[in-house]
């Protein structure tokens, strides 16, 4: 056995030892004490070990003379000869396992560990039990473990950051000789929540995944491996790729970014920014760098949050197909351009309840998303029910925007008075109205038109749906949005007209915000002209691109200058064969196009790269105002300590190339096609996790959350709940109209008798005076009456009347 290392260096590897002093001093930094008493203890020893002696006790085993623990030790004194660890993988398969051929039965020796159980010795993380074995193991959701290995080559040990999850908790097992550590939880049995101690390379340690030539029977441990044994030569190979992988995964549980810009809606500040278990724990300049952290170099480099996709359609049914980016997909593309989270689209078919679609959509996205993500619910119908589903919706699901339509006729659209219904029910519960506004009545008598005139091309469905179509609508989705006091988002704001309305509205008051999409950014409707079907076809999406070349740029000048707000996709995409459904007519082209993955690429190139924007407006547009609108604010846009690590280092000046060839969608066309722009996403972070780096994606399906988002978005409704109390309808006390009436006889004087007056009809009729026996009017009696109707009897009743003037008035002569 080698003898013990009394040295201090920092970078050590683990030992097993024989023969040696009774106390050695820990060393600094060592996550192990020293055992009194020499024995098979754990401790940091030197990076080369030294030559090993096979001196044993007097019992014949290499363990400690007595099973005394020292506080504060990670191990306790166990039986038998077996330095086995083993951390299995989490994916189902268990990992090697080294197994000593010289391992020996335990006796009854007072020298070996106790075969009762022992308490747990304050300090120490692990219990000693009865029973025997000296192997550590991850007990990994008790998957089956891997082959086992005999030989006298040892482990290999990671040095990719790993710790152990707090919540885990590790017993020396009774039987055989393996020590458990089992998870009292569920959590995801993802391989970041199994972490080793971090240990230095050294230039004399082999970089191969088995045993190098620098292996000794205690082993070497080479830079970027895991602890475990490596099995046959012939599953060397095998062992590596899942090496590889784990240490790509396990790795991320710290990461430290150290010299880059840290830019923010509001400001930006050189910083380092250090993130562990998914949140962002510190920002601030020349942070120290925590044991086992990945250190990422973001010199020259921003560190802005991920973006947030507010349009996106996954695997859409939608004009008799279904989208071919789903959540998968679509997901994996959205990390790969810096886009850490989506909002999809849940939208029911006629008759569906909401809530049953909502659970639909659910069970497609939850496993396979790859990103955090949430989602927009469609009010496409009304009637009963509905406005009960909203309310359960808000209530229960972390649900707080819903969609309208003024567009698709027999489809999804709504008529005004539904719209103000919806509106109303939306408000009430706190929630945001968005629209899609187009007027589809007039869509559709156009449609016939262009039919009628032998135009069934992708210029149709332009020509179908000219501006003054989307303008007319969103004035008036904005004016009954307003009537109902619910605040308001136009998605797709496509033409300069539907822009000026929303900056208008905007400019009176009015709770309403714009959101153009990459597309109608980066690109215009001058393709519908194309002489290519396919390429034109491809560019088919609702409202359409409009032809007006410099549309792009007005609208991106609205977009900096805060007159909208954010920007989505609406990526909805479909290959040739589908868009193919309408080549002999335009109605029936499946509606959409791509941009999830190129939106902040095109929004960098077209905004910042041309001085419309700077750095900290492209993360408000991109970032930051969706997640103030959407409520989720600062968890997500935003680099502050306690949000989530949802991160991107981002490349200002490197350039890429848009093609779709190169892209990480699943459609076959990209309407951006050939388009260079400079600001790239060299790193994606997501949920603490490198996602991509070096343009390599690293993504597990399914890892993706569910983000539910609070009502009453203070963005939306600030200014909505003070008018609420301000603005109340007035109502106005007058006397009631007692003059006559208009009939078609002419008109009739009313016989109106005020409340607790006593009158007779003769009072009415303006006979108030004394009558004669005669029932003739007595002159000579006076016609004021004490009783019946007065000329002041609506005059309010006042008790008492202060005299302005002494009896015989007030005299003003001088004196």
């Amino acid at each position: 056995m080698a003898e013990r290392q009394n040295s201090d260096h920092s970078g050590a590897v683990f030992q097993t030892l024989g023969e040696s002093p009774q106390r050695v001093p820990r060393k600094l930094g060592s996550m192990f004490e020293p055992v009194e008493g020499g024995g098979n203890s754990l401790q940091f020893s030197e990076d080369k070990p030294r030559p090993q002696s096979g001196k044993k006790d007097e019992d014949g085993l290499d363990s400690p003379r007595h099973g005394r623990k020292p506080m504060g030790s990670m191990f306790t004194t166990i039986e038998a000869n077996q330095d086995s660890f083993k951390f299995p993988s989490e994916r189902g398969e268990g990992r090697p396992r080294r197994q000593d051929s010289s391992s020996t039965e335990t006796d009854g020796s007072n020298f070996s560990s106790p075969r009762s159980s022992r308490g747990l010795i304050k300090g120490s993380m692990f219990a000693a039990v009865e029973g025997g074995g000296n192997s550590l193991q991850f007990d990994s959701e008790k998957k089956t473990t891997g082959p086992q290995r005999s030989d006298s080559r040892s482990s290999n040990l990671s040095d990719s950051p790993r710790h152990t999850p707090p919540d885990a908790v590790f017993n020396i097992v009774d039987q055989g000789t393996n020590l458990e550590a089992t998870k009292d939880h569920k959590r995801d049995s993802s391989p970041l929540f199994e972490r080793t101690p971090r240990v230095k390379n050294t230039p004399n340690q082999s970089r191969s995944c088995g045993g190098g030539p620098e292996s000794t029977d205690g082993g070497t441990i080479p830079r970027d491996a895991s602890l475990s044994l490596v099995p046959s030569d012939d599953d060397g190979e095998a062992l590596c790729d899942s090496l590889e992988m784990e240490k790509m995964v396990t790795a991320q549980a710290r990461i430290l970014i150290k010299g880059g810009k840290v830019v923010n809606a509001d400001h930006s500040f050189y910083s380092d920014v250090y993130i562990e278990d998914g949140t962002i724990r510190q920002v601030g300049k020349d942070l120290i760098t925590p044991g086992g952290a990945k250190v990422i170099d973001a010199k020259g480099m921003l560190i802005i949050p991920g973006g947030i996709d507010t349009h996106t359609h996954m695997q859409m049914p939608f004009m008799g197909t279904v989208a071919v980016d789903d959540f998968y997909q679509g997901t994996k593309a959205a990390l790969a351009g810096g886009t850490t989270m989506i909002i999809d689209h849940c939208l029911p078919s006629k008759g569906e309840p909401l809530m049953d679609a909502y659970e639909k959509w659910r069970g497609w996205a939850d496993p396979k998303v790859c990103c955090d993500y949430s989602l927009h619910v469609g009010v496409t119908w009304w009637g009963d029910g509905v406005a009960e589903d909203i309310t359960a919706l808000c209530q229960e699901k972390g649900i707080n925007s819903f969609k309208m339509f003024m567009a698709y006729k027999g489809i999804f659209m709504l008529k005004d008075d539904e719209l103000y219904k919806s509106y109303s029910v939306i408000k009430e519960n706190g929630a945001l109205a968005l629209m899609h506004a187009e007027n589809g009545d007039v869509i559709e008598e156009n449609t016939k038109k262009m039919k009628e005139l032998g135009i069934s091309g992708p210029e149709g469905h332009l020509q179908s749906r000219p501006e003054d179509v989307e303008k007319e609508a969103v004035n008036r989705s904005i004016c009954i949005a307003s009537q109902a006091q619910c605040p308001l988002y136009i998605t797709k704001v496509m033409s300069k007209g539907s822009a000026e309305v929303i900056s208008k509205a905007r400019g009176e008051g009015k709770v309403v915000f714009g959101e153009p999409i990459a597309a109608s950014l980066g690109t215009d409707g001058t393709h519908y002209f194309c002489k290519n079907w396919r390429h034109a076809a491809g560019h088919v999406m609702g409202p359409p691109l409009r032809p007006d070349p410099t549309t792009p740029g007005y609208l991106m000048d609205l977009l900096a200058n805060g007159d909208l707000q954010v920007t989505g996709t609406d990526n909805c995409t479909f290959n040739a064969d589908q868009k193919a459904l309408g080549k002999d007519d335009f109605s029936q082209i499946p509606n959409g196009v791509n941009g999830v993955e190129d939106r902040m690429s095109v929004i960098w190139e077209k905004g910042v790269m041309t001085g419309k924007m700077d750095a900290s407006r492209f993360v408000a547009v991109t970032s930051t105002n969706a997640a103030k609108i959407f409520n989720m604010y600062p968890r997500k846009g935003v680099i502050q300590v306690g949000a989530d690590a949802d991160v991107v280092i981002w490349d200002p000046v490197a350039t890429r190339v848009i093609s779709k060839d190169t892209h990480h969608q699943a459609v076959d066309f990209n309407i951006f096609e050939g388009m260079e722009c400079h600001g790239v996403a060299v790193v994606t972070i997501s949920q603490g996790r490198i996602v991509w780096e070096d343009g390599q994606l690293h993504v597990t399906q399914g890892a993706g959350r569910f983000i539910p988002r609070p009502l009453h978005a203070p963005e939306a409704y600030n200014k909505i709940l003070i008018r609420d109390k301000v603005n109340q309808p007035i109502k106005i006390e007058r006397e009631p109209y007692d003059g006559p009436i208009w009939t078609p006889d002419g008109p009739q004087a009313q016989k109106y008798v005020p409340k607790g007056a006593q009158s007779s009809p003769e009072e009415f009729n303006g006979q108030r005076g004394a009558s004669s026996k005669s029932s003739g009017r007595d002159l000579h009696k006076s016609g004021f009456s004490l009783s019946g109707r007065q000329h002041d009897d609506t005059v309010p009743h006042r008790s008492t009347h202060k005299a302005l003037a002494p009896p015989g008035g007030k005299s003003s002569i001088m004196f």
